[in-house]
């Protein structure tokens, strides 16, 4: 009788479940930090395009974006305008 013969089923079953929870959680976890680092983020995006839009053409001015770029920034032109003008200003082919 020198075989190993398991007598808590229950008990391994049990432990192998709650290590599965285990990592089932910290998969959960890592991902709605990511998930809330990528809200936090759009939302400075939004509010720093808020913050340009209200500004006058001497504070933009002021921090260096040209009346070609305000003009963008302030929705006055479309997507496509746009990647063309920061095209150009990187002098990188379209």
């Amino acid at each position: 009788m020198s075989a190993y013969v398991p007598q808590h089923y229950t008990a391994a079953t049990l432990f192998r479940f709650g290590t599965l929870l285990h990592d089932v959680a910290r998969i959960l976890k890592r991902a709605a930090q990511r998930l809330d680092q990528s809200i936090a983020t759009r939302k400075k995006a939004a509010d720093d395009r808020r913050l340009l839009s209200e500004m006058n053409e001497r504070e933009l001015s002021d921090i260096g974006v040209s009346g070609a770029q305000s003009a963008a920034l302030r929705g006055g032109w479309s997507r496509e305008r746009h990647e063309r003008l920061h095209a150009l200003e990187w002098r990188q082919p379209m």
